[in-house]
């Protein structure tokens, strides 16, 4: 088994986090918004409630949510006593309680042979966080939500992978203190009882990487999360070190062993790194790769056995005077640490390489065939104005309106990354105001326009704007084009400027509207979202990669 660089000692002095398998960890959001009297209402805290909704989700939490909360929201409740009994230090009184008292209801004195271990605090593990210091306002715009709120999600969003929560809040607090704006607040930290560090998200696998050559770091990286680093968020940590990091894993890719560098300061981060790596090119020098685990045993003050040598592909662990694994150990032992902190695992494995080559060629393949994408849904949604935007340009006819402006099949061509698209603009077929022969007749002509190439299905949504209508074009597709043609289709939401308003996310949409999330996963998940007022084509290219993904595995 692999070793790992953090110790026991460190290990005591975090809170431990309980397996997914076991136990989600629970985030209870409650937010009241309205009040009998209006003048009350607190404008602008729905922003508050995406924003910390978003936090809490990124950071791995199951967010339970309520607004508003009333009776109403509580029937099992009205018209029943509603009674709090509060245990609490008022003065001198010991600062404990008897287990037995806690966990039975039968009353009697404490038996003689009860032990301080039989004890508990009465209140021990708490933290509580203010917006402002007593008898203070605390600010809040009707239009951005409260300026508290706002600071703590870009605190946490920033920095919750590196520090425990009492820092995280010592952050927020110098941000207040350096502000320069008029309405002026400063946030406290009351009643902690916390007796040992809490990281919002301590599960995440940090990896050190060693070595000569940065290509080969990288390239480690790449094999490991199977795809490129220019993907992945990366961000400066020491001179010449940058870290690459997803809500899974940080690979901290440091410099080559030749630069000056204080390596000793790669295990003061806390938490330290899990593993600690050194990867070596082929045709390696048992003499010279020794020589590198001493230095680096040197310069961080750390056993030479902490360090583990990545033997390249054809390579198999032998008789080194150094320890040495697989890739597949590698994996092995990423998979395992993820399972145990409830994580994604990894998707590559060693096999994938050695087909690296073939899959590539087959992907040049593909992009060098052609594909109709087939543009379906009601009037109103932007159908015509998304072709527009595939195409890169003015070509089907397009204006803002409610109604539909589509009369007539339209086809447009471009080229998109090597590969002939076709854009089959259709009219709403399914209008329940249209008679049946006309829809007829739009489907026989779509069917024969989609006759000679792969054929992608577009169903064209509103954000928003999900209605029981949707859920039927989607029917009524199965019944023109055949019960398999949601294998063929793609979800594409548009007005997509209107969610990063809201600050919303796709997850937060579905959770909202459950007909969307239904068709979408009837869809096999495949959602993009667009905004037509904007010409960047990053999201058409993003449509185009769920579109090559799907026709490879139909393909297949």
């Amino acid at each position: 088994m692999m070793a790992t660089c953090r110790d026991d000692e460190w290990a005591k002095n975090i809170y431990p986090v309980t397996k997914q398998s076991k136990s989600h960890r629970i985030a209870l959001m409650i937010n009241n918004i309205k009040f009998h009297n209006n003048s009350s209402d607190r404008h602008g805290a729905e922003k508050d409630d995406w924003v910390m909704f978003n936090l809490l989700q990124s950071l791995g939490y199951q967010v339970v949510r309520y607004n508003n909360l009333t009776g109403k929201n509580c029937p099992a409740l009205v018209n029943k006593p509603k009674i709090i009994i509060i245990q609490a230090c008022r003065g001198a009184q010991e600062g404990w309680v008897d287990l037995q008292s806690v966990l039975t209801d039968n009353i009697r004195a404490p038996s003689e042979n009860f032990t301080r271990a039989d004890r508990v605090h009465i209140e021990k593990d708490f933290i509580c966080f203010h917006s402002s210091t007593p008898h203070t306002v605390s600010y809040r715009s009707t239009s951005d939500g409260s300026f508290f709120i706002q600071t703590l999600a870009d605190v946490f969003n920033k920095w919750s992978h590196e520090y425990d929560i009492e820092e995280l809040f010592r952050k927020v607090m110098q941000h207040f203190e350096a502000s320069s704006s008029d309405c002026m607040q400063m946030p406290t930290k009351e009643r902690n009882t916390l007796t040992k560090r809490f990281y919002l998200f301590p599960d995440r696998i940090s990896v050190i990487i060693f070595g000569k050559g940065e290509l080969l770091k990288k390239a480690l990286i790449t094999n490991i999360l199977g795809r490129d680093v220019s993907e992945l968020s990366n961000k400066k940590f020491l001179t010449n070190t940058e870290i690459y990091e997803n809500h899974t894993y940080e690979f901290i890719c440091t410099p080559d062993l030749n630069t000056q560098c204080e390596y000793i300061q790669y295990f003061s981060k806390v938490p330290p790194p899990d593993m600690c790596l050194v990867v070596v090119a082929d045709g390696f020098s048992d003499k010279d790769v020794q020589q590198q685990i001493d230095d680096l045993s040197k310069k961080t003050g750390k056993p030479p056995d902490v360090f583990t040598v990545v033997l390249p592909l054809r390579y198999k662990p032998g008789c080194y005077s150094f320890k040495s694994c697989t890739i597949q150990q590698v994996f092995s032992e990423l998979d395992k640490l993820a399972a145990d902190r409830g994580r994604t695992l990894i998707s590559m494995r060693p096999a994938d390489y050695f087909g690296a080559h073939n899959k590539m060629e087959n992907n040049r393949k593909l992009t060098s065939t052609k594909v109709n994408l087939v543009l379906q849904g009601t009037g109103g949604t932007g159908k015509s104005a998304s072709g527009n935007t595939i195409l890169g340009k003015k070509v089907v006819m397009s204006k803002l309106s409610s109604m539909p402006v589509t009369a007539e099949c339209q086809v447009a061509e471009t080229e998109i990354n090597g590969k002939h698209v076709r854009v089959i603009d259709t009219p709403d077929m399914f209008d329940g105001f249209i008679e049946a022969s006309v829809t007829d007749k739009h489907v026989k002509q779509c069917k024969q326009l989609c006759e000679s190439e792969p054929s992608v299905y577009l169903l064209v949504m509103r954000v928003g704007r999900c209605t029981e209508r949707e859920r039927r074009i989607l029917k009524m597709l199965e019944k023109s084009f055949g019960n398999k043609v949601s294998e063929q289709t793609v979800i594409l939401l548009t007005w997509g400027g209107d969610l990063e308003c809201e600050g919303m996310s796709l997850e937060n949409l579905f959770s909202l509207q459950p007909t969307l999330k239904e068709i979408t996963e009837k869809c096999g998940n495949r959602c993009v979202v667009f905004e037509n007022s904007r010409s960047d084509s990053d999201q058409v290219e993003k449509l185009m990669d769920t579109v090559v993904r799907m026709l490879e595995k139909r393909q297949k």
